[in-house]
């Protein structure tokens, strides 16, 4: 069944697949974590408050804190029902000095100059198909950092597993009788469909330059694991692109 992102994002059985009261980040979520401590330190900047966008049930959120200290935290995310359970893992965690707003993101008060740090995890902007309203929430991202704040981020990859590869390899190919992008294609879980976006590298780096961010770092998973020394079965993992970028 086809349905809008806040209709999926609102239904209990779908927060169900979200929800962890025991949170970790993955080894390139961290990654992402550990080169933003490397440029804040080298800009004699360290993480006050911290902007959230799709914080979900507060898998993020509980990371964050467990990585930068006790910092200030606004975390905003378009289901009420997600914001719900997000405040009861707050509570269970004993976080403090944590903002929650249900809101959508592309529309949000924007109020400049307000944090040292942007976090766009879950694939967040993979479920905002429209390239204006991803393009909004960059900008929205660069005007409410500091000078030489950071963004990160996941997004999915239009490069993945074969046969997702050759599904845009195809709307590629055939993009002049398209009506739409060739990023397109609908995602979701447990019976829906979510019209949703996958970047290519370049096009992403591309969002991020027309917004403004410089030092730009853009990787595929088969990019950040061969950075480790470590190969990476495309066919078995995530088909994600990950990034960061600074004001």
């Amino acid at each position: 069944m086809r349905v809008e992102n806040k209709t999926y994002w609102e239904d209990e059985a779908v927060i169900l697949t979200q929800d962890q009261t025991k949170t970790s980040l993955t080894a390139f979520e961290k990654f992402l974590f550990e080169q933003a401590k490397i440029r804040f330190s080298n800009n004699n900047m360290t993480v006050q408050h911290a902007i959230i966008y799709g914080c979900g049930t507060g898998r993020d959120i509980n990371e964050v804190i467990k990585f930068f200290g006790n910092i200030k935290v606004s975390a905003y995310d378009i289901s009420s029902n997600m914001i719900k359970k997000c405040i009861e893992n707050i509570q269970l965690w004993k976080l403090s000095n944590i903002e929650t707003t249900v809101c959508d993101v592309v529309n949000y008060p924007v109020l400049p100059t307000q944090y040292e740090l942007s976090i766009i995890l879950n694939s967040m902007l993979t479920y905002v198909h429209k390239r204006e309203q991803r393009m909004q929430i960059f900008k929205n991202s660069y005007t409410t950092l500091k000078n030489n704040g950071v963004v990160l981020g996941v997004v999915h990859n239009q490069v993945g597993v074969f046969t997702k590869t050759v599904y845009f390899k195809l709307r590629k190919t055939f993009k002049f009788f398209l009506k739409e992008e060739v990023g397109h294609r609908y995602s979701g879980s447990i019976g829906y469909k979510v019209k949703s976006y996958y970047y290519t590298k370049q096009d992403l780096i591309k969002d991020l330059e027309e917004s403004n961010f410089k030092n730009i770092e853009v990787y595929s998973l088969e990019e950040y694991f061969a950075k480790q020394g470590q190969k990476y079965d495309r066919s078995k993992g995530y088909n994600n692109l990950i990034f960061i970028a600074q004001k």
